[in-house]
């Protein structure tokens, strides 16, 4: 079973108003989360943005960290980026075996993906390996909150996902959580 390591940028928070403006995958073994490769970066061609309808705490964020000058001077479209994406994440009609979206906050990804991409959406597991969420859970034992990097440009923000989850995953073991005790619950 793969993961699938996604993070999108949007103009907002809405699916249905707002629109995605960059997409990074990676793919990692589920057993072997941790070491992945990049397979996918894009942003969305855009030439003009309507400024009246974005945040302007997110027109602040896209204009500093370049992706809205990059949207106007290359990409692809929306329906494009689709296509690739589904030459790179495979049909699996065993559930079981279906790819996992894996990320931070993932759920906020797979609405919009749900709602732009419904065919990729398709391909994926209703599960999710949500590194918010263990982040979440080692907060709960004790473990001290990471900084953010905040770079909101996708491949980076995969990047600082991984190393999250990793970095939980030995805070876990240093602090003796071992798989053995799982089988005891």
């Amino acid at each position: 079973m793969k993961l699938y390591w996604l993070d999108l940028e949007t103009t907002g928070l809405d699916p249905q108003k707002s629109e995605i403006i960059e997409v990074a995958v990676a793919e990692a073994d589920f057993n072997d989360p941790f070491n992945y490769k990049h397979i996918y970066q894009n942003v969305v061609h855009q030439k003009l943005f309507n400024l009246t309808e974005i945040d302007p705490f997110v027109i602040k964020m896209h204009t500093d960290n370049g992706l809205f000058e990059d949207c106007s001077k290359t990409g692809k479209k929306l329906f494009d980026i689709e296509e690739d994406l589904l030459t790179l994440i495979p049909k699996i009609s065993n559930k079981e075996d279906m790819p996992i979206m894996a990320g931070s906050s993932i759920h906020f990804d797979a609405s919009f993906i749900k709602e732009d991409w419904s065919e990729l959406y398709s391909r994926f597991s209703y599960r999710y390996y949500d590194v918010s969420a263990i982040k979440l859970f080692c907060q709960s034992l004790g473990m001290p909150k990471f900084p953010k990097a905040n770079a909101h440009r996708a491949k980076d923000d995969i990047e600082e996902s991984i190393a999250h989850a990793k970095a939980c995953s030995e805070w876990l073991k240093h602090w003796g959580w071992q798989t053995t005790q799982l089988d005891n619950l």
